[in-house]
């Protein structure tokens, strides 16, 4: 790991509108604002109970960091960089508990981006062939849908009485990655076609196990 940061710039574009809505809409019905982290980022959220057994949460979470990686004996440099927001709803089964299925969706401009490295003999790998690099590297870019649904369970957000609370949730969002390689032109001497869509399909190979998004938060409540 190279670097972490905060995107909130991009977490803002994503999601903030929402979160300020839950949030605005909680303080005024006495409901429960909350600071969240996990494999979504860490952020922002607001819920809101509408009965004993059925309440809505919604949350704003951003992340960034770089790793380099290895794909085809080709080396990467990659940042990772997550910008997300989700709405749900919470259903819960038993009115003395918190414990809650939840379902909705997520809303994110997830970005991986790669940039080959050469190797130790000053070669790129491009499908079969190697090539030298003389020139701009090879770069690719992984995407997920801007709307993934989501499906979990959880405990939380459904305190009783005032003050600080504990929430955690666990579920998968489902979305195919969608993934775009680049060459420069001056590879294009050395490989053909059929080389750089080699590669690119093996990339799309790697990124295509991530439709099935892991989600682990956990979140720290404060009821009004």
């Amino acid at each position: 790991m190279k670097s972490v940061s905060m995107t909130m710039y991009q977490v803002a574009r994503v999601a903030t509108g929402v979160v300020v809505l839950a949030c605005t809409v909680g303080a005024a019905q006495a409901q429960e604002i909350y600071a969240t982290g996990g494999t979504l980022g860490v952020g922002l959220g607001g819920a809101l109970n509408l009965s004993p057994h059925l309440g809505v949460h919604a949350e704003a979470q951003g992340l960034a960091f770089g790793r380099s990686f290895t794909v085809d004996d080709n080396n990467y440099d990659g940042h990772l960089s997550l910008a997300q927001g989700g709405l749900y709803l919470d259903l819960f089964p038993f009115t003395s508990s918190a414990f809650r299925v939840t379902s909705g969706a997520l809303f994110n401009s997830d970005t991986l981006t790669a940039t080959a490295t050469p190797n130790a003999d000053g070669n790129y790998k491009i499908g079969n062939a190697y090539v030298p690099a003389v020139g701009g590297a090879p770069t690719a870019k992984a995407t997920l849908p801007h709307v993934m649904p989501y499906l979990g369970v959880g405990y939380g957000h459904k305190q009783v009485k005032c003050g600080f609370g504990f929430a955690a949730d666990l579920g998968v969002a489902y979305g195919r990655p969608h993934l775009a390689y680049n060459v420069p032109e001056i590879y294009q001497l050395f490989v053909g076609p059929d080389d750089i869509q080699d590669e690119e399909q093996k990339l799309a190979e790697n990124v295509e196990r991530y439709r099935w998004y892991p989600v682990a938060q956990v979140a720290m409540t404060y009821r009004f």
